[in-house]
C-alpha cells in the first residue's frame, strides 16, 4: 500500500461547503497540504483565496476512478460544511476508500464520524479548531492510517448491504417447516 500523504476537499466551492473555513484554517496552520477537488457558481473569489496558499493545489471537478485515486492516495479528507446534508457522498467515499475523514460537528456528519476511532469533528465554523485537527493528522500519520482501517470497516458494516431476503427469513422458514 503506498504512503498517503495530505488531505483531499471533495465538494463545491461556495461558503456553505465552509470552502472559506479551510482557507483561514490554512491561515492559522500552512503546514497542511490540501487538494481541492470542485466547482461552483462562486468559484472565483473562493479560489483565489484558496491560491494564496502555496500548499493548496485546486483540481477541479474530477468522478470516477480518477476522483477515487485521489481520495485513495489522500491521508484524510476535510469536510468543513456550515450547513446540514443528509448524506454526504465525499464521506460515504472516504469511507469506501479507508479514509478518514476530518469534519464540521453538524447533522449526520456528527453522528457517522466517532472522533478518534474513524475521523475527527471540529466546531462548524471555527477556523482555529479546523487547523488544530489538520495539525493533530500531519503530527500522527499512523493514527490516521488506523482511522482510515476503522472507516472501511464502518462502510462495510453501515453502507454494504450483505443481508438478503433468503438470509434473513428464507432459511428459517425452510428450516422451521421440515
Amino acid at each position: 500500500m503506498r504512503n498517503r500523504a495530505g488531505g483531499i476537499y471533495v465538494g463545491p466551492l461556495t461558503a456553505e461547503a465552509g470552502v472559506g473555513t479551510l482557507a483561514e484554517a490554512l491561515d492559522l496552520f500552512p503546514g497542511a497540504r490540501i487538494e481541492v477537488v470542485g466547482d461552483g457558481p462562486r468559484r472565483a473569489p473562493l479560489s483565489l483565496r484558496l491560491h494564496e496558499h502555496a500548499q493548496v493545489r485546486l483540481v477541479g471537478a474530477l468522478e470516477g476512478d480518477d476522483l477515487q485515486a485521489r481520495i485513495r492516495s489522500a491521508a484524510y479528507l476535510v469536510l468543513p460544511s456550515l450547513s446540514y446534508e443528509p448524506m454526504p457522498r465525499p464521506l460515504v467515499e472516504a469511507f469506501a476508500n479507508a479514509t478518514p475523514v476530518i469534519a464540521s460537528r453538524v447533522g449526520v456528519l456528527a453522528d457517522l464520524i466517532e472522533p478518534g476511532r474513524n475521523g475527527l469533528l471540529f466546531e462548524a465554523g471555527s477556523a482555529r479548531d479546523l487547523a488544530r485537527r489538520l495539525a493533530w493528522a500531519e503530527a500522527f500519520p499512523e493514527k490516521m492510517r488506523q482511522m482510515g482501517e476503522c472507516a472501511r470497516a464502518d462502510y462495510e458494516a453501515r453502507f454494504i448491504g450483505t443481508w438478503s431476503y433468503q438470509t434473513l427469513f428464507g432459511e428459517r422458514r425452510r428450516s422451521a417447516r421440515i
